[in-house]
């Protein structure tokens, strides 16, 4: 290794660690190659959808004969030394473990961080809902070291970037996943073939002057939508957790509802505030629905047992979220772990 550079010598397996769409599709793209391939996962990883046909992580390997293991905390899995040999090269990918330096050393130096967003900005979780809120496009792709502890924790030296933008058309996390997922697997393939041919990496540090995080989001506990707010905020808010999120929630006569597939929309003009969250047009493919200064179209309305309630919305009714509800939601904290939301246990963004 020469100063400000790294190398990783000859590499035979190739173990991910963690689990999301681009792990799929690159278990898909490596399966039965030329390095050989295994995943250490969470357990709520492994039955992650991650297609649109709702296919899980644990599916898709067990097809494609990945040997993988399920495990709640890396740095104690006793499986991971069947695996780690002076050839093994190690990617984590959405990991939920923090690793530690004992088990980071055991790597011999060939332990990355693939992280898709602009570091040092938006660290933390959630990341294309938040992106989406702050209606950011920019898309990003880092290789980062893997020192171990939880003080250098996405804090290692970049070794390979790439930025792009997402499309115009793109407004949901699914829009998010779709135009990132191939972007980022020619990322990681391309790195490989890097490797293989015995290329020395530049180790770039982190301007961590210009850094931000966002904490993890629960679709269920906070994806409640505040009618006061204006048109562009609350269609926003609603594509944020659009698919392959439940939706964002909000009540009508007490019954919660999960709006989908919702737009701005200003041909009926503005409405006074106190009219914000009246049902005022119904139509057989959306509800009208008022906001201080424009409209949203909804055409995705489903109560909490996933049936369509469009047809049985009134013209007149309003939809409403409690302030309590919405203080709550604000005040939630949405911790994980390799299991899932760690109190209470709810279905989560991610």
């Amino acid at each position: 290794m020469a100063s400000g550079t790294v190398s990783f010598g000859a590499i035979e397996r190739l173990l991910l660690l963690g689990g999301s769409w681009l792990t799929a599709e690159l278990c898909r793209r490596l399966a039965g190659g030329r390095l050989g391939l295994a995943l250490f996962a969470g357990r709520r990883h492994l039955e992650d959808a991650i297609d649109t046909e709702g296919t899980t992580l644990r599916a898709l390997v067990e097809r494609l004969g990945v040997p993988h293991v399920a495990t709640d905390d890396i740095n104690r899995e006793p499986r991971l030394g069947e695996f780690l040999t002076g050839r093994t090269l190690g990617i984590a990918l959405g990991a939920p473990w923090v690793f530690e330096r004992e088990v980071t050393a055991r790597f011999g130096g060939r332990l990355l961080d693939f992280m898709g967003i602009p570091l040092p900005q938006l660290r933390g979780g959630a990341h294309y809902c938040w992106q989406i809120l702050q209606g950011s496009r920019r898309g990003a792709c880092h290789l980062q070291i893997i020192h171990g502890g939880a003080d250098t924790f996405h804090r290692g030296a970049v070794i390979k970037s790439r930025d792009y933008l997402f499309p115009a058309g793109a407004r949901t996390p699914q829009d998010y996943f779709d135009a990132s997922v191939p972007i980022e697997t020619a990322f990681v393939l391309e790195f490989l073939d890097e490797v293989a041919q015995g290329r020395a990496f530049a180790c770039q540090p982190l301007q961590e002057q210009f850094s931000t995080f966002f904490p993890f989001l629960s679709t269920l506990r906070q994806g409640y939508i505040d009618w006061r707010w204006s048109t562009d905020e609350i269609e926003r808010f609603i594509c944020a957790f659009d698919r392959p999120y439940r939706g964002a929630s909000t009540f009508l006569d007490g019954q919660r509802l999960f709006l989908r597939e919702c737009h701005a929309e200003r041909v009926d003009g503005t409405f006074h505030p106190f009219q914000a969250g009246l049902v005022y047009r119904v139509t057989p493919e959306a509800l009208f629905i008022a906001t201080r200064d424009g409209a949203i179209v909804a055409r995705d309305v489903q109560d909490e047992g996933g049936r369509r309630v469009v047809e049985r919305v009134r013209a007149g009714q309003r939809l409403l979220t409690p302030q309590a509800v919405l203080d709550e939601a604000l005040r939630f904290e949405a911790v994980y772990d390799a299991r899932g939301l760690v109190e209470p246990a709810h279905e989560s963004t991610r």
